[in-house]
């Protein structure tokens, strides 16, 4: 099968798979309590707060939860029912709810000895096994954590489910059901100040969160995920912690980008619907062959920090060089730039740039030029060098795109002049080489002259 079609043949395996066979499976991760083999629902767990209190957990009670642990009741651990509670009104917001339109609040169990909880009765053999969170119904569970953050994390990670489940259902693919709880898991908060949906700046940040990681190093070691291959995740790849990595980044650029977020954002309301992929897919149209090849970006320079919008290109198809030379201006503040010029495979072009720009705002700026400089590197070349790629229309497999002369991820190195025999046909793309969260603070442009050249 050529490998541009294997995208959606995975989607279409996926849609009979999640949809036919899924719904009692997504039941185990977000919904009701899994039935038995007489196919009887097991009761939703009742919590006997006497008992548990009797039994030497605390408590902590907020206006949207409450809060039963075995933990020692520090500060950080005391503001979790504050950080749930300035959670509500965001999780409101996002998906377009008025506060208060209908009763609802959760009750979760932050567990230090598991074994304590399971002899009290509220950790019931019939949850399938789980490392750090879980939810059914309005009951969620969480594993102590080492780091204050990924607490926190987890135990948004989980009311994002109950919100979803209580207020639209929960019959959605595992991509955006983990996904969206992962996206508005992540977050700030500075112990009085919370915002969901936010993209870590650096790693100390988000101590254990790692989805960056997970992506970067599956990357390098030559098994990055298609996003038709994410979209197509089945209802038990969340027994492992891969795919909350792979899960976020879809999410975090469904949701960034400005192509992709009215339909991101609307999808909530097809929770429930047997069609969900479909829709979502449908509503995309022909901004699923730009999500490809965004995505192809993402991949080829993931980073804490992404800057979605000044990532975004446009994927417009080139027109044909013209026999004479033209002009292109490119942008020091942001990543990879469609020239508009369409450049034929096997045939030679003369890339000549000029141009001053900053790079780094200091005291003073650093002022580069299209070599770059190289007092610092960026994915190993000089920060400030131009760089080249060229983008077919049609999206091919990121497998395939990390050894391919001239892709995102093995790009040209143009600098100030550039003899470049295209390995492919396609529309040239150019850039300054700048780290995904530096681009802001970029200032100036170059100006890149493109002429056909005499075949030797």
């Amino acid at each position: 099968m050529p490998l541009r079609t294997l995208g959606p043949f995975i989607l279409a395996v996926a849609f009979v798979f999640v949809f036919l066979a899924g719904p009692l499976a997504g039941q185990q991760r977000t919904g009701t309590p899994p039935s038995d083999v007489f196919g009887q629902r097991r009761p939703l767990l009742q919590i006997d707060e006497a008992k548990l209190l009797a039994g030497g957990l605390q408590k902590i009670t907020a206006k949207y939860i409450t809060l039963y642990t075995d933990c020692p009741l520090t500060q950080e651990i005391l503001q979790l029912g504050e950080v749930f509670d300035a959670a509500y009104p965001q999780w409101c917001e996002y998906f377009g709810l008025t506060p208060g339109s209908r009763p609802w609040r959760m009750q979760g169990l932050l567990m230090k000895d598991a074994q304590r909880f399971r002899q009290l009765g509220v950790l019931p053999e019939w949850l399938p096994p789980f490392t750090n969170g879980y939810s059914v119904g309005d009951i969620l569970w969480c594993y102590d954590q080492a780091s204050d953050y990924y607490r926190r994390h987890l135990l948004l990670h989980e009311g994002t489910h109950g919100f979803i489940r209580a207020h639209f259902g929960d019959g959605v693919p595992p991509w955006y059901n983990e996904g969206i709880a992962e996206l508005l898991g992540t977050h700030f908060w500075n112990g009085s100040r919370l915002i969901l949906g936010y993209v870590p700046r650096t790693r100390e940040e988000v101590p254990l969160w790692g989805r960056v990681k997970i992506v970067r190093d599956a990357v390098r070691a030559g098994q990055p995920l298609s996003l038709a291959e994410v979209l197509a995740f089945g209802p038990t790849a969340h027994r492992e912690v891969g795919p909350y990595g792979w899960c976020w980044a879809a999410t975090a650029l469904f949701d960034r980008d400005a192509r992709f977020s009215p339909v991101f954002r609307a999808a909530v309301g097809w929770v429930n619907r047997p069609d969900f992929q479909q829709q979502f897919l449908n509503h995309l149209g022909n901004h699923w062959r730009d999500a490809q090849w965004q995505w192809m970006i993402l991949l080829s320079n993931l980073d804490y920090g992404y800057d979605f919008d000044r990532e975004a290109s446009d994927f417009a198809r080139g027109q044909p060089l013209p026999p004479h030379q033209v002009m292109v201006r490119v942008v020091a503040d942001r990543g990879w730039q469609n020239s508009g010029w369409y450049l034929e495979a096997g045939r030679t072009y003369s890339l000549t740039a000029r141009g001053r720009f900053v790079v780094v705002q200091d005291d003073p700026p650093w002022e580069s030029e299209p070599q770059g400089v190289t007092i610092r590197y960026v994915r190993g070349k000089p920060l400030g060098l131009l760089m080249a790629a060229i983008v077919p229309y049609e999206p091919t497999e990121p497998q395939a795109e990390l050894t391919t002369v001239g892709s995102f991820f093995q790009p040209y190195a143009v600098g100030r002049h550039l003899l470049l025999r295209a390995a492919r046909s396609g529309t040239l793309f150019l850039r300054i080489n700048d780290a995904p969260a530096e681009l802001a603070d970029n200032r100036g442009d170059v100006t890149v002259t493109i002429e056909p050249a005499a075949e030797p």
